[in-house]
Order: C-alpha cells, then structure tokens, then sequence
C-alpha cells in the first residue's frame, strides 16, 4: 500500500506557539524560547517529523511512519509507539497503516488538570475508511503527559479493543536493578514486582466464572488500570495507566526485556472489554509519566486520576473498630452480637474505636420481622455511642433468589440477572449470578436495597464482590459493556449515599482498583485468612498493602488493610495466629493507611496481643490516616519474595516512622539508613520503639535492629540536638540458669538446658512418646522476684501445647499462677510479682511431644497482670455433653477481691457429623436472694469449630472491676439456638465434679431456657477465677 502523506508548507525549521496564536523566531534554545516553551509549551514542524514538548516532556512523531516517541529531559522512554484500533471479530489496524496524516497544536482551556495546556491531535486517515485521531495532552513542565484517542468512520463500526499507545520499546535509563511493578485487576489478585528480565510467575486473572481453578502460571505481561518499570536502586521509573475510566476496562501489556536491566520489548495501554458502537468510538483517557523517583511517580499518578473523577471525600475520623467476620462469621447471631456491642462500647471506645460493623453471616435476632430486628440491632449500637456498619453484595443474586418473582413488575430475579452471548445465565466464582444493571428494574432493586440501608441507620457500608459488576455479556441495553455496568450500579449507590442525611462511609471490599469514584475506601487484597502461591495470608496482606501505599489519599480516602486479627480464635487449636504472626499483621495494617477494624473474638483474646489493641502511641498512628510505602520493593507475588521488610512513613521534616518485619524463619538485623529515609546524615535522631515505648537512644547516619524469627516492630524516628539514653531491656532472669525437666529427648542437642541458654536455634525437646504430663523448672538459686514469663514454642509446623499451667514455689509446694489453652511462639505471661527460687511450666496435655526454644522470666517494675485466685480443677472432674436447645447449666460463686479480670471454663465439644446451629454462650450474672439470675453482667460466646475436643481450661477475659464481694455470681453455659438432640453428641460439653470441690457455690441446671434452675447437690462446674490482686491480699492457705 502507497502511503499518501500531507505535509503543508515545507519549511525547514519553524515554531508555533499557542496553536499561531504566537511565534518567535528565535531557537528552541534561546532565552526568549525556553521562557515561552515552559509557560506554555512548544510545538514544531520539520517536514514530516512533529515536535511537542511542555519543558518536561517531548513528544516527536514521524507523521509518515504513523509512530512516535516521547522522552523526559532528553532521556528516550516510550519508543517507537504506534496507535491502533480492533472492529469486533475483525483485525487491529494501526496508524502505520495511515495513508494521510497531519498534526494540530491546540489551546486547552484551563481543565481539572491544570492551566496553560496544549493538545497536540494526530489524525491518520486510512485506506480502509476509518480516521484514527490520537491526542496528547500537556501541561506545563508536568513530568507527564495524558493521551487517548477516537476512530471515526462515516457509516459507522463497533470497536472492541483501543490502544492509543503501543510501543516497541521502554528504555528508563541507566540502572543495574530494573524492575516492573503491576497492579492487579481486582484484589482477589496481587501486586507483583520482577526483574525486567524474567517476569516470573502469576495466576492472571481478571473476570472469573464458576467452576474456574486459578493456575500459577508464567506471568502473561498484563498489568490491569496502571504499571511502573523502575530501577529499585536510583529509584528512576515511567509510570503508565488509565488517567479515567469511564467506558472500557484499562490494562497495560508489558513485554520482557531481552537481557538483564534491558528495555522492555513492548509496552502497551489499551481500552477492553466489551465494545462501543457509532461512527466516533473513544477510549478512555491514559496517563505517561517519568520520575527521578517512581514512588512519587506513582503517588502523583493518583493524584491526577483522583482529578479526572474524585473519590467520595470523607470528613470523618479514620474508621476504626470492630468487625464480625473473622470473629463470628455466620455465628454472628444478634444475641451474641448485643453483648459485643457492649464490650466495644466499654473497653474500646474511649481508645477511638467507633464503629461496630455487621459483616457477611450476621443472624438477625429470631421471632422478630428482619426489618425490625435490623433497626433495633443498630439503634441499640447507636445508644451505645457506637457507627453501625452493614454489609453488601449489591450487584449479585444467589440461585434460590432465581425464581422468586419481583414485586411490581411481573419478572422474576432470574429476567435481571446477565446473560452470556448464547444466552444463559452467567454464574460467578462462587456460584451466584451477576446482575445485568442496564435492566431498570435491576437499577430499582440497588437502589431500594441501598435506600433500605440508609433507611435502617447503617454509618458504613462494605460493599462486597462487586467485580461481579463487571462481567461482559448481552445487557438489557445492548450499548452497555461491563465497565459501564459497573459504573450504573456504583453510581446508584454512590448517590444514594451522598443525598443521605449523615454521613456514610462507603468502603469497596473485593473490587477493581478502578474506578474509583464511587467509594471513601478500598481493601488492599483479598482476605487476611486466604494465602496465594506460597505465601500465608498475611504476608499476603501485608505485601499488597505496602505496595498500595499510593493509593490511600489519593485513588481513595483510605486504604483498607483488612482486619487486624491479634488471635484468630475462631480458628482453635490447630490454625489460629502465633504471636509473632500476628504482629506482623499489626505492623502492616497499622502502617497501612485508614482502617483498623478488629476482626477477632475480643473477650478470648489473650492479654499480651491484647495489649496491641490497646496501645496508644500505634493508634496514634492509625488515627492519621497515612500509608507508609516501601523503602525499598522486593520481588514479591511474581518470585515469590518475602514482603519489604522496611515501611516508612513521613512525619513532617526530621520524622519518621518505620515498620520494621522480618518475615524469614531466621534472625535478621535489619540495617535503615536515614538518607533513604529523607533525612541528613549527619543530624542526630531519637529513636523510640512504639509496642513498648521503649527508648532506643539516639542515632547518626544508620541504625541496625535485630529482629527474631518473624520478628516485628514500629521505630519513631524524631529530630534530636541532643543524645537521649538508651533505655534498657528487661533483664531475663532465668538466662543461664539450671533447668530440670521430666523428660529429654533421646539424641543429643535437645537437653534442658537449652531452655535457657539465649539461643533461639536450640531447643528442648521431651523424650519419645512422653506427650503428657511433661514439665521445665528453672532453678534461680535464689529468692527472686518474677512477674513475667516468656514461653517460645516450636512449632513443625503446628504447635504441640494445648493446656498448661504456670507455677511457683512457695517453699514447700508449687502453686499455680495461671493457666490456659496454647502457649505459642512468643507468648507473654504478666502476673503480680511474687518472690520464689523456681518457676515451672507444666505441661498437662500436648497434641505431639512438646519442645520449646526458651523460657525466659522478667521482673519488670510496674508491670501486673492476673493471677490465681479460686480454682476447683486440681482434684480431677467428668464431662459431660448436653448444652444445647433449652438445656443450660450454670456455676454459681461468690468472690474474694472486687475483681474478675479472667477466668477459665473447663469445656469441650462432642461433634460427631454435624455441628451445633448456635454458638457456645458464656454468661456472668448476679444472682437475687433465690439464686436466680437478677442482672446480667458479661457474655461472650464462641462459635463451633473452635473449641477444644478434649477437656480444656478455655481463658475469657471479662476485664470486670467494682465487683461486690457480698453478692453471688453465676456462671451460666448455653446454647439457645441449637437444636435439641436426643444423646449427648454434636452438643457443647463441659467438665464437673460430684465430689463437691468449691464450697463457695455450686452447679445448677435448668431445662426450660434458664427461666428456672435446679440446683445440682454436691456437684461444681470445673472454673478458675482470677483477680489483679497482690499475693498477699490473698489468705495463706
């Protein structure tokens, strides 16, 4: 094909400004030139060959050959790009095909952008009858340029793929570590970061359908709504994306660089999913830039996407509180759901902790109209002076909704729901189906379910699986494709809400990145519980957090990292969260931006994990809203590489604050130098470790923290002119000492002594077939004063300790300072001091023979916690298994100090084939002059699964103070709503003694629902209760 070029006047060289409305003669080069070029941009013309440039950016294109390149302050970037266009089952055509082109230089108007703005439009007419018009926009001395374009024929076309920018090469420039970073299409997908050269591996999803399995496979190259090729040591980076989304689903296609640190051999950004009709089909708009720092890069790509189309503006404190799911999940019934409310309301609340959040599974309150259960669930949450947040999954139906007729129209859900090409339903991921929201009847059906919830008094909305908006199909309005359909159903909500008379916090859960218009929030990633390839979920969590950092405050308000989960007590023995896991998770959500839900069983959260929830100079953090962002990337998602071990947060000129993880099974001194930081090398800075609040010193240049085994902590870095001490550790009183045991391990390098010797590599291990009954003395040699013991467990890759018991010797006989269920990786146990020559962990029952790497024990001035005090397990019990449906039992008791601030309920579950409907209830209650229950005081409840098979001391912590040592308590188990089954099994047991061990109460059953009880002569409920009291307060036995 002859290309036919028109040209205009041929001159050798000249220059226009402001589209002829200016023009100078100088050169580019001279003072006259550079003044004007970098107030409004410059434009030339050499024959074929067209040059823009806005004093940052240069655009030259070669008006013959139907390609271009764009390069920042002389360095070539974007290399070679063409423009082209898909007609639907048809070819790709590509302004290389044009066989006319010209160039127009245009005076923008000043936009959202910015003022002074040029617009340089290549048309390129072809043979085949379409006119490709591709636009560049610039703005003065911006370091990026925007771009999309139209297709144009006169009898019109139907357009599936737009690709205004498809370039031959990426070249960023010198750098011995080049790296591409990719951004996921939702985030029930990762951020990926590899080398140019090897873009390793990927599940590559997007739209997914029922009965798909995701495969980790070779990374296909596409990066979905923007993508970073940077150098992670000189930190130079182009940052390509959509700058709007507004009709078409955006991607970018990277190709692989040939050789290490090599260009990229592709780089694409085009406009999919499904198609557009007309005789002008336009893309979205897209987004170029280059940076001597792509992370700022990255942050202002936000920022001017945040321009295009705001995000919902929140005026509001950073959400923080509670959440069900990970708590409860369907076991979040309202009954066990009020007394929640109550404990957030009392404990959290005056930390800042604000909202109680209904998620997925939560069961309205039985024998009342859903609507009614519903406003008085959350009017109850708002007379406690709490947020009520509700949950949502706007935009899909499940199958038994299928046939159920709609009200008022005639149709049933399944006339609504999105059809594919050959016209059945299309059935999602986990088996629902999508709506079509083209179908105005669908738009109703959103927009009463959003007016319902605004109309029932929700503060919050978490919008959950709303990708399912996004599916391709035969829409009710065949112009509409999947973007579009999106964009119909947000905009619903979105209006709703802002028309609403209070503010409600919209927050997406699983969703697209873009666009993000319709929300104050977005999850970083997929669930904490759901790992990918070879990561738990939450280095997961945390690996797509860090990367997401630009995000917050930008694309949206905040960031949600998930849930902090300190225990994840729904999950019992065998998969709960170590400490140190655990911590990582705290370290990255608390560094990750504006959300800190807790997303865990508050009143069974052990005291030492409990203490994070409760640290003020961490929330102070949250409370901020900021996101700390990498200090440097790793090769995280695409090789698998462990997430940035180093977060950094900017606190104004000389602070910072850094989150330090090491997310390795080994030690790690992790080394920061402030330079990377932002600060002067040769300025002093004081540095305080925020989980302790202990006082590091003061440091120059660099610091080094060690870190154990999945180790973690949050440093303050504050401006300093003068040294600060260093403040120093606890001193571990057991290091060195002798340690007895009951048993050792047969083959060498498992001895005793390896409880003790500081080492984190060695450890104790029982001998052979000694699962039971094992315990460790540490010997002082000396009247001591102790008031924390550490445990280190090992774990392969389970722990092994179920029940235990911490004791000390008074001299002539060891006596018990606490127990519980599972120790753990780093478990803290804080106790009122006592003076004693031993210690011994006693190890009652154990899945698999016990082995820990340490016991360490502490003195620490100030430092309580709870101990012993009424406990009627040690002379032996039964069980038993009938608490369900009517059938509750109840431990009465009285007290000796005013406090409760623990106790430990012997139970255990029978399940046989099938687990109770309810959860296991524990009520406190003080009992009248009969011994009936008069006012209730507590109740905690854990759902099925969770609880110990086996007998086991299950520790709640009700945190009661101000107690009448006068009255009588009850202690009341139950289970009102499961299903009352004639033998004992698949029900909720319980341990007690007939031989009448606790003289201060006694066990009592009702069979009616606790309207009346029966007291059980001669028989106990086995407990133990605890006070914060001193030793001596107590009588000598």
């Amino acid at each position: 094909m002859r290309r036919r070029l028109r040209t205009g006047k041929k001159t050798l060289a000249f220059i226009l400004m402001l589209a002829g409305t200016f023009a100078f003669s100088g050169p580019l080069g001279s003072a006259q030139a550079v003044q004007a070029e970098e107030e409004a941009g410059a434009y030339a013309r050499n024959g074929n060959i067209v040059q823009a440039s806005n004093g940052r950016v240069s655009l030259v294109y070669d008006l013959a050959q139907g390609t271009g390149s764009l390069s920042w302050n002389g360095q070539p970037v974007v290399q070679q790009f063409e423009a082209s266009f898909r007609e639907k089952g048809g070819e790709t055509r590509s302004t290389r095909d044009a066989v006319e082109s010209t160039a127009e230089w245009s005076k923008l108007k000043p936009d959202k952008y910015g003022k002074n703005g040029r617009k340089l439009t290549i048309h390129n007419q072809l043979e085949t009858g379409e006119q490709i018009d591709l636009n560049f926009y610039m703005y003065p001395k911006f370091s990026y340029v925007l771009t999309d374009m139209q297709v144009q024929r006169g009898d019109g076309l139907t357009v599936e793929q737009l690709t205004p920018v498809d370039a031959q090469r990426i070249e960023i420039g010198v750098g011995d570590a080049k790296k591409i970073f990719t951004t996921p299409y939702s985030n029930n997908f990762d951020f990926g970061v590899a080398p140019v050269d090897d873009f390793g591996k990927s599940q590559n999803g997007a739209d997914r359908f029922a009965g798909e399995q995701l495969t980790w496979d070779d990374f296909n190259g596409i990066s979905h709504w923007v993508a970073a090729v940077f150098d992670n040591e000189n930190k130079h980076g182009f940052v390509g994306g959509a700058a709007t989304v507004q009709n078409w689903k955006s991607s970018q296609k990277l190709g692989e660089a040939e050789i290490p640190n090599g260009p990229l051999t592709g780089f694409s950004l085009y406009n999919w999913g499904g198609s557009h009709s007309g005789t002008t089909v336009s893309s979205d708009r897209f987004f170029l830039g280059y940076y001597d720092d792509y992370q700022l890069g990255l942050e202002e790509y936000g920022t001017v996407y945040n321009q295009g189309e705001p995000h919902m503006e929140w005026d509001g404190d950073v959400p923080m509180g509670y959440n069900t799911f990970y708590s409860h999940d369907r076991y979040a019934t309202a009954e066990a759901m009020y007394a929640m409310v109550d404990y957030v309301a009392e404990h959290l609340k005056p930390l800042g902790y604000d909202y109680f959040n209904l998620d997925g599974g939560f069961q309205v309150e039985s024998g009342l109209p859903f609507e009614q259960s519903i406003t008085k669930f959350i009017d109850y949450v708002h007379a406690k002076g709490l947020k009520a947040g509700g949950y949502s999954t706007p935009f899909t139906i499940y199958e038994e909704w299928l046939d159920l007729p709609i009200e008022g129209t005639g149709l049933t859900h399944r006339d609504i729901c999105l059809k594919d090409e050959q016209g059945k339903l299309i059935k999602t991921y986990l088996g629902t189906y999508a709506l079509d929201l083209s179908h105005p009847v669908s738009q109703q059906i959103v927009k009463r379910n959003i007016d319902d919830y605004i109309r029932w008094g929700y503060d919050y909305i978490k919008l959950d699986f709303i990708d399912m908006g996004m599916y391709e199909g035969q829409h009710y309005d065949p112009t509409v494709n999947g973007m579009q359909n999106y964009r119909i159903g947000m905009g619903i909500i979105r209006d709703a809400v802002l028309a609403a008379d209070r503010p409600i916090y919209i927050n997406e859960s699983i969703a697209p990145l873009l666009p993000a218009a319709f929300a104050h929030g977005r999850r970083a990633a997929c669930d904490t519980s759901l790992g990918v390839a070879s990561y738990s979920g939450i280095e997961r969590q945390a690996f797509n957090t860090a990367a997401s950092w630009w995000t917050n405050g930008t694309l949206y308000e905040y960031n949600d990292p998930d849930m902090i989960i300190p225990q994840y007590v729904i999950q019992g023995f065998w998969y709960k969260f170590s400490q140190q896991d655990a911590k990582l998770l705290n370290t990255a959500v608390t560094m990750g931006g504006g959300h800190y839900l807790i997303g865990d069983n508050l009143p069974f959260i052990d005291e030492d994990r409990l203490a994070w929830l409760y640290n003020e100079e961490l929330l102070g953090l949250v409370k901020k809203g900021q996101a700390a962002k990498p200090l440097q990337m790793t090769d995280f998602y695409h090789h698998e590489a462990h997430s940035p071990a180093v977060t950094v947060l900017t606190e104004g000129k000389d602070n910072r604050v850094v989150g330090l993880s090491n997310w390795t099974n080994e030690a790690q001194d992790l080394q920061v130098d402030l330079v990377d930081l932002g600060l002067k090398p040769n300025k002093k800075y004081r540095l305080t470790e925020l989980y302790s609040g202990r006082s590091l010193g003061t440091v120059q240049g660099t610091f080094t923290y060690s870190l154990e085994a999945k180790g973690s902590t949050v440093i303050q870095i504050e401006g300093s002119g003068k040294p600060e001490p260093v403040d120093p550790l606890p001193l571990n009183l057991a290091l060195g000492k002798p340690v007895n045991v009951s048993s050792t391990w047969g083959d060498p390098g498992y001895e005793a002594d390896k409880l003790t010797d500081g080492d984190l590599t060695t450890r104790w291990n029982a001998a052979d077939g000694q699962q039971n009954d094992q315990w460790a003395e540490i010997d002082f040699g000396t009247e001591t004063k102790v008031n924390r013991v550490v445990v280190k467990e090992f774990r392969d890759p389970n722990f092994k300790t179920a029940n235990y018991t911490l004791q000390y010797w008074d001299g002539s006989a060891y006596r018990n300072i606490t127990k519980g269920f599972t120790l753990g990786d780093n478990r803290t146990l804080t106790f009122p001091e006592v003076t004693t020559s031993k210690l011994r962990l006693y190890l009652n029952t154990n899945y698999g023979v016990p082995s820990i790497y340490e016991l360490e024990a502490y003195y620490v001035p100030g430092e309580s916690g709870s101990r012993i005090d009424q406990d009627d397990s040690d002379l032996g019990y039964d069980y038993y298994s009938d608490v369900r449906a009517g059938i509750q039992r109840m431990q009465t008791f009285t007290l000796e100090h005013a406090d409760l601030p623990k106790l430990d309920v012997y139970i255990y579950e029978s399940y046989r084939n099938e687990v109770p409907k309810d959860a296991y209830y524990f009520e406190l209650v003080v009992l009248d002059d009969q011994g009936q229950p008069a006012e209730k005081l507590f109740t905690a409840s854990l759902p099925a699964y969770n609880i110990p098979g086996s007998i086991s001391p299950y520790s709640i912590y009700p945190q009661l103070k101000g107690l009448d040592t006068s009255k009588t308590y009850g202690l009341i188990l139950k289970s009102p709503g499961s299903d009352y089954t004639p033998s004992t099994d698949n029900n909720y047991g319980f341990a007690y003694s007939d031989a009448d061990p606790y003289a201060g109460g006694e066990a009592n059953l009702s069979t009616d629902g606790g309207l009346t009880w029966t007291a059980e002569s001669n028989r106990d409920l086995i407990f133990t209760l605890y006070t914060s009291a001193d030793w001596e307060d107590e009588e000598t036995p």
